[in-house]
C-alpha cells in the first residue's frame, strides 16, 4: 500500500501541471466557504503583533512576509490599530495594513511557494481597489479590480504557480482608507480527477490482491 501511495503521489506530480484542473487555474473567490473547498490555508498574519503601529514605515517583515510601500512619493506601509473611523466601515475592530494617502503597497511572498492567498479587504466607495497577483514573470498572473463598495469583504485567490507578491492600489484612499487584514496563505488543493484516479487505483489493486488469494 505504501508503494501505491508513492505511485499516486508521483502520478499527481506528473498530472497536476498538465491538467487545467490540477492546481487551480488563477481564480478569485468572494466567499470563504467556497475558497476553503479549493485551498488549504493557515492564518499567518492578523497584524496585531506588529509594532510600531500607526507609524509610516518604508517596509517591515513579519512571519517571513515583507510588506513595502510602493508609491512614487513617500512610499510607506502603516499598520493601523483598531478604532479608526476613516476606513469603509463605521469603526475598525482590529489592526489593518494600509498606507498613507492613496494606498499603494506590495505583499512579498517570494520566500515561500504558496499557491493560495486570502484576506479581508477594506474597501471604500470612491473607486475600485486593484490587486495585481505576481508569479515568476514580470507581468501579473491576474489583475483583480474590486469595486464591491465600502465595507470589509473576503477575497481569496488560487493560482497554478507560486505567488511571489501581490500589489494593492486604491482609488480615493487619501479620503477613505483601504487595506487588508487576516492574511491566509497556503496551497491550492489537488484536482478531484487526480484524487479519484488514486482512489480507483487503490481499489483496483485491493481487488486484484483479494482475487489472487482465492
Amino acid at each position: 500500500m505504501r508503494a501505491l501511495t508513492t505511485a499516486c503521489l508521483a502520478l499527481a506530480a506528473v498530472l497536476l501541471p498538465l491538467s487545467s484542473e490540477g492546481l487551480a487555474a488563477p481564480s478569485v473567490y468572494t466567499s470563504y466557504g467556497t475558497f476553503d473547498v479549493v485551498a488549504d490555508t493557515t492564518l499567518v498574519e492578523d497584524f496585531e503583533a506588529v509594532v510600531p503601529k500607526n507609524t509610516a514605515l518604508p517596509s517591515f517583515t513579519h512571519n517571513g512576509i515583507t510588506y513595502a510601500g510602493t508609491q512614487a512619493t513617500n512610499p510607506n506601509v502603516w499598520v493601523a490599530s483598531s478604532g479608526y473611523t476613516n476606513f469603509g466601515v463605521p469603526v475598525t475592530t482590529s489592526s489593518v495594513l494600509t498606507s498613507t494617502g492613496p494606498e499603494d503597497f506590495v505583499v512579498d511572498l517570494s520566500a515561500f511557494d504558496y499557491t493560495a492567498i486570502a484576506f479581508d479587504a477594506y474597501l471604500n466607495n470612491l473607486g475600485p481597489v486593484v490587486v495585481e497577483v505576481y508569479g515568476s514573470a514580470p507581468t501579473p498572473i491576474m489583475t483583480i479590480s474590486d469595486g464591491r463598495g465600502a465595507g470589509m469583504w473576503f477575497t481569496g485567490i488560487t493560482t497554478d504557480e507560486p505567488i511571489t507578491s501581490i500589489h494593492w492600489t486604491s482609488v480615493g484612499g487619501a479620503s477613505v482608507n483601504t487595506g487588508i487584514d487576516n492574511l491566509l496563505v497556503g496551497y491550492a488543493v489537488p484536482a478531484p480527477d487526480v484524487i479519484l484516479l488514486c482512489a480507483l487505483g487503490a481499489g483496483t489493486v485491493g481487488w486484484l490482491r483479494r482475487r489472487k488469494s482465492l
